[in-house]
């Protein structure tokens, strides 16, 4: 496991109470929104937090590492939603 420090400065307000079950477990229904993995992180005090996280294949992290072409990807991606889009003949290409 990481050994990574996450310093938060948000501030939580309680938003319910559960229950964990004989075999240490606890349900979260609808809290995470969809959400299929979360970080865990524990501070001194024992106190937990759940970050929900995504997970992207190895074969597409040079994207999100090239600041050119992801921010052409979004640039495209804005335009398109704008309708801001043309016809192109891969062939004149």
């Amino acid at each position: 496991m990481e050994d990574n420090v996450l310093r938060i400065d948000d501030e939580f307000r309680q938003i319910c109470t559960k229950t964990i079950d004989d075999r240490n477990r606890i349900t979260l229904g609808d809290l995470l929104n969809g959400h299929k993995r979360v970080r865990l992180y524990r501070n001194d005090r024992g106190e937990v937090l759940l970050q929900p996280t995504v997970e992207i294949p190895a074969s597409e992290l040079w994207l999100f590492q090239n600041k050119e072409a992801l921010d052409a990807i979004q640039q495209g991606l804005k335009d398109a939603s704008l309708s801001k889009i043309q016809k192109v003949d891969p062939d004149k290409l």
